[in-house]
């Protein structure tokens, strides 16, 4: 059994999802773990995810919530989540439902073996072709721009150390991309196979124009080149409100 471990969702428009994922997370951390919680970020969501969320947390105190004054963004949201984690190992994950919350007890083992971070790899992802390749593409462009060891893949299923957490926190880049930061501060970085299902609710919102878009902000944001170029002094977020 883990002391304490935390686990982050961004949300956004996924009202469909979110009780049986808080329930899911609820199971498999309560089994692994002497003391939870559940951080759902809501990324100003335009259908009623927030009321999913509050209904979610009367069932479950370790649920904790929080609003973001407006739509800034999956990893933006995610490093909101993470200032507020509190765990000794901390797991971010989508509000889809593709990777399992029982997947996690298989992240938490990669750990063991020494590593600061584990990225679950789907064996065949779900994902639409678009996405596919945006996946090829982030993980070429880290390996150029970040110094990713080739043998890493990234994903959005990960868990950290507190350690690796704490750095990543401090992280001032507004545009924020979760997986570059961490490579800032380890290369000990491990993978381990998950499942990764079918997209249950609703679609992916990716297109080729916001992959490329996402493309030329990581590498103006996290190159040696871009860094010395670029000043952004936009915030990372804003609270609107919050239930800890």
């Amino acid at each position: 059994m883990y002391n304490s471990v935390s686990a982050v969702i961004p949300v956004y428009n996924s009202s469909k999802s979110i009780a049986e994922l808080c329930t899911g997370l609820a199971e498999t951390l309560s089994s692994i773990s002497r003391d939870y919680e559940i951080i759902l970020v809501d990324d100003c969501s335009r259908d009623d995810s927030l009321a999913k969320m509050k209904e979610a947390r009367q069932s479950n105190p370790a649920v904790r919530l929080i609003s973001l004054e407006k739509n800034f963004g999956q990893q933006n949201a995610i490093m909101c989540g993470l200032r507020h984690a509190k765990g000794d190992y901390v797991i971010t994950l989508d509000d889809d439902l593709q990777n399992p919350p029982e997947e996690i007890a298989s992240l938490m083992r990669g750990l063991e073996m020494g590593y600061d971070v584990i990225y679950g790899i789907p064996e065949a992802r779900q994902h639409s072709s678009v996405r596919n390749f945006g996946s090829l593409m982030a993980d070429f462009l880290f390996d150029i721009v970040c110094g990713k060891p080739r043998t890493v893949k990234v994903s959005s299923f990960r868990v950290m150390r507190r350690s690796i957490v704490d750095k990543v926190i401090q992280d001032k880049t507004a545009f924020v991309y979760i997986s570059a930061i961490i490579l800032r501060h380890t290369k000990n970085i491990g993978n381990v196979i998950v499942v990764h299902k079918q997209r249950k609710y609703g679609s992916s919102n990716y297109t080729m124009k916001k992959l490329v878009k996402l493309f030329f902000n990581i590498y103006i944001n996290y190159s040696d080149i871009g860094r010395r170029v670029v000043r952004n002094t936009k915030p990372q977020y804003t609270i609107k409100d919050i239930s800890l």
